[in-house]
């Protein structure tokens, strides 16, 4: 009967488990990296939109011309606040473990502090126009609190091709990375206390079984074991 138990334990944790990496495998994963060239030929133009999802799209663009003028042109498809800011110092990626509290920082504190920003607030486009520096590569990210974690980051390279080393991960489509966590911890501690205690149940009550005396019935006599001795109506009659 212990073994017994112990193998419904093991396989009740195994069970939940598994539950628990489907749900989150479900919800993470790289997102495709998408690359747009730009034509070389006179002023370059770069066309990105902030997604309701956070992100960009693209989220990389490669051989944009040098020593020419770029306008980007951001699209919101949401009501909701982003900017494209990209980020100062080239080759450098910004830590995927950075605190919200030192993220600005962390961007704006090289010089220049950023070599293009436009911000976004609704429904529509706007643009703006920056020069080109010479050959190299640049992160961009959104720098209202919490887009860059959620995903909203992508890189740009001017008058070459992006290092085939990088790539452009997200939180999650939708809601977001941060809700999708919640739900899915909340979801596999539920799921694992209903198996535990359906497994603990059934242990107990074979424990705990009421004995069969207490519903009415005599219990049986073991083999070669002694009867219990007469009752008093028994010796008087």
């Amino acid at each position: 009967m212990r073994l017994r138990g112990h193998r419904e334990r093991a396989l009740a944790i195994v069970l939940a488990l598994a539950l628990t990496v489907a749900v989150f495998a479900g919800f993470g994963g790289v997102r495709p990296v998408s690359a747009q060239p730009i034509d070389e030929a006179g002023a370059a133009t770069v066309d990105v939109t902030a997604t309701t999802t956070f992100s960009f799209t693209p989220n990389t663009f490669e051989q944009v011309a040098t020593n020419t003028n770029v306008t980007v042109t951001l699209t919101d498809a949401g009501s909701i606040a982003h900017s494209f800011t990209i980020i100062g110092r080239e080759g450098w990626v910004v830590p995927s473990t950075i605190s919200e509290s030192n993220f600005e920082s962390l961007v704006y504190g090289h010089a220049p502090a950023v070599l293009f920003n436009v911000n976004i607030s609704s429904v529509g486009s706007t643009s703006g126009t920056f020069p080109a520096p010479g050959p190299g590569w640049y992160e961009f990210v959104c720098t209202e609190p919490g887009h860059f974690a959620e995903g909203m980051y992508g890189f740009i390279a001017f008058g070459m091709n992006l290092p085939s080393n990088l790539t452009v991960s997200s939180g999650l489509p939708g809601p977001g990375a941060a809700l999708f966590i919640i739900i899915g911890t909340i979801v596999s501690l539920v799921v694992i206390a209903l198996v535990l205690g359906f497994v603990v149940g059934r242990r107990k009550g074979a424990v705990h079984e009421m004995p069969p005396e207490r519903l009415g019935y005599a219990e049986p006599h073991a083999p070669g074991a002694p009867l219990p001795p007469a009752t008093d109506d028994h010796r008087h009659s």
